[in-house]
């Protein structure tokens, strides 16, 4: 730093000028200084220039001798065997590593960002001494640039994938992860010491979650592997390669906001060529059943409903999805430990919901409402024999386990429990039953939606069961009682002036009002369970259903309430003076035979045609005749269609094809009989009428 020669040359001139316009003036020009005396503000300017040129110059050498020396990693082959290269190439791996030199190279980016900031806060002060109008433009951007800078800091610390990583946001999110597992411990100290003291309080803390980076630096990057399996089924043409990715879809976690379509129809397209290849396809079904509860955008896949219907191995995948969940329970009953406790109790949950993906007949799907009513869990062992209830035995545990820890239960996994349980058609074991049966009350009268219509279905699938349940085959001292409030807490999830979360207006009440008029069907048989109901006020519950069942587009729920009517009410048989006969056959002739016959229909078919035939109206009367003509002709469709099913038998349907050849006489013997009826009144007009369809 030396004194600008120009200020000493202008002082000259000035005095020069002085002499010339006045020779008798005294100038001194002994005053004039080669001082080297600076203001402050000059030598923190000058200060902040050579720092920033020193930095500068340290990182290009330092970039320059980073260069040098990942060429020399690069070029060191060395000589031997593959072998020997190998362990020597692993070697400056690990040295690489053990010496840190990615860090030594991010510092030279360091260096070189804070040369920039000094050079601009350095340039910033110096205009700033000379012409304010420059200085707030360059002040402008270089403050501008700092506010870039740690803009892209703060979005790489709280979104650790987005590609703006820098050494400083690397640096803090280090800090922040230390200071996120410092608070997380100290909860978990304070949660167990109000555990006692305080549940509401325990509940807060165990639920509490650090907002942005502190939450996400607990654990590592859970849709990492997630991305690259998609990336490889979504571009890879190698068999090998996208099995190997369709194996490990269900062990990692997918993003529900990733777009999984275009990965699901890949599978679903591998699954429909390879059927043939049993579990090659098991491995693509359970991939895509994974997908199916993780990712929110899986579109409907027109080739894999054929596929899935003329396969029709779903039991399979139901067992193999319902032995992953008992594993998962046995493992979290056997540790301690909290984190395992977390991984299996999530593990636990995964299979269940994967359990109910497959219930629908015929295709995958995701865990919607229409599976409460509609789906079909029933599974058989790989011998093909029916599991008994002892197997159960668990998940009957693992619900009032669930329900016991009233703070961290889960209403989406109690309703898949209680569906699973659903398939065991019954009430459990000797030894779980009334465990069993206080987890359906609890369920139908104190959870949410859900939960109360999966605990209706269970309920519904276990009637006959529970129709042959009477206080004398319960325990000792419990069993009218557990019965009462079984009864009440049905009427409670069933009414909506006690079940404020039940919509009257909803699309899913019929099927709704089917499963409960089915169970009450079964219950109204038995004596002691008659007069229970009847007291409860179901029996007039149901009666108070009849126009809403009349308009449903549901049959059977018209088949069963028909039947409700006929076992409350089997004296008369006059329409004119019986208000419930007439109801009866109110219904009876809205009833339409279905295109598809399933085994419900089919099981109810006798129970149908006995009390159709008891209750026919007058054949005289023209109205009537019209209407037993329109029975008779829906009845001739339907025989035409069983006669169909049976001409072209399909070997996944032998079950249903028994009960199809065990229908067809009394269907045909039904039909002779409407005939028959029509012929006291005008049987041509009946013939013509048939004839003519």
């Amino acid at each position: 730093m030396q004194p600008n020669p120009a200020d000493t040359t202008n002082v000259l001139i000035l005095e020069l000028i002085k002499i010339v316009a006045d020779p008798n003036a005294v100038n001194d020009i002994g005053s004039l200084s080669s001082s080297t005396g600076f203001s402050s503000p000059t030598v923190w300017m000058q200060t902040l220039l050579y720092a920033s040129l020193s930095l500068s110059l340290l990182a290009a050498f330092g970039a320059v001798m980073g260069k040098q020396w990942l060429n020399s990693y690069k070029a060191a082959r060395g000589r031997g065997s593959l072998q020997e290269r190998g362990l020597q190439r692993q070697r400056k791996l690990d040295g690489l590593e053990r010496w840190r030199l990615q860090t030594v190279l991010k510092s030279f980016l360091v260096l070189l960002q804070i040369s920039l900031l000094l050079f601009g806060l350095s340039l910033s002060a110096n205009m700033w001494t000379q012409q304010r109008t420059i200085s707030s433009v360059i002040i402008c951007t270089t403050a501008l640039g700092i506010l870039f800078y740690v803009a892209t800091i703060l979005v790489s610390v709280i979104h650790p994938d987005s590609p703006f990583q820098t050494a400083g946001s690397t640096l803090i999110g280090a800090i922040c992860k230390d200071f996120s597992e410092f608070i997380k411990y100290r909860l978990s100290d304070l949660s167990y010491f109000f555990r006692n003291l305080s549940p509401d309080l325990y509940y807060f803390l165990q639920n509490i979650s650090i907002p942005g980076r502190f939450e996400s630096t607990r654990t590592p990057d859970a849709y990492g592997d997630s991305s690259a399996i998609r990336w490889i089924l979504e571009t890879s043409t190698n068999p090998e390669v996208v099995e190997a990715a369709a194996e490990m879809v269900p062990r990692v976690q997918w993003p529900p906001q990733l777009d999984s379509s275009v990965v699901y129809v890949h599978l679903a397209d591998n699954f429909a060529t390879c059927v043939i290849k049993s579990e090659l396809s098991v491995t693509y079904g359970k991939a895509m059943a994974h997908l199916c509860i993780q990712s929110e955008s899986i579109p409907f896949h027109s080739g894999e409903l054929s596929v899935w219907r003329s396969w029709g191995e779903r039991s399979r995948f139901i067992r193999d999805a319902f032995t992953d969940a008992r594993l998962a329970y046995g493992q979290l009953k056997n540790t301690e430990k909290r984190d395992a406790q977390q991984k299996h109790k999530a593990d636990a949950r995964t299979a269940l919901r994967t359990l109910i993906v497959y219930g629908d007949r015929l295709y995958l799907s995701t865990p919607d409402e229409i599976l409460i009513w509609n789906g079909d869990f029933l599974w058989r062992h790989s011998n093909g024999s029916t599991p008994r209830s002892e197997e159960y035995d668990w998940l009957i545990d693992y619900l009032v386990d669930g329900i016991a820890d009233l703070y961290t239960s889960d209403d989406e996994t109690e309703g898949d429990a209680l569906l699973a349980l659903s398939a065991m058609h019954g009430l459990g074991s000797s030894a779980k039953r009334l465990s069993y049966v206080k987890v359906l009350i609890y369920c139908l009268t104190s959870r949410p939606s859900r939960v109360r219509d999966a605990a209706l279905r269970a309920l519904s699938d276990a009637s006959e069961e529970l129709a042959s349940t009477t206080s004398d085959s319960m325990p000792l001292g419990v069993g009218a009682t557990i019965l009462d409030e079984l009864s009440r807490a049905l009427f409670t999830a069933i009414h909506p002036d006690h079940n404020p979360t039940m919509r009257d207006d909803n699309y899913f009440v019929h099927f709704r009002n089917r499963c409960y008029l089915h169970l009450i069907l079964a219950l109204v048989k038995n004596d002691e369970w008659c007069s229970r109901l009847t007291r409860d006020g179901h029996i007039e519950w149901c009666i108070s259903l009849h126009d809403k069942v009349l308009t449903s587009f549901l049959s059977l729920d018209k088949v069963y309430l028909a039947e409700i009517l006929l076992c409350i009410d089997p004296a008369s048989k006059d329409i004119s003076l019986n208000p419930s006969q007439g109801k009866r056959w109110a219904l009876i002739k809205t009833v339409r035979m279905p295109r598809y016959p399933d085994v419900d229909w089919l099981e109810e078919l006798p129970t149908f045609m006995t009390a159709t035939r008891q209750h026919l109206p007058d054949p005289n009367n023209d109205v009537a005749r019209a209407e037993l003509a329109a029975l008779a002709k829906d009845v001739q469709r339907f025989l035409d269609v069983l006669k169909w099913r049976q001409e072209n038998r399909r070997w996944h349907e032998v079950g249903l094809m028994t009960l199809v050849d065990a229908a067809l006489p009394s269907v045909q013997a039904f039909y002779n009989d409407l005939l028959s009826h029509a012929e006291h009144g005008n049987i041509s007009q009946v013939d013509n009428e048939l004839v003519g369809s």
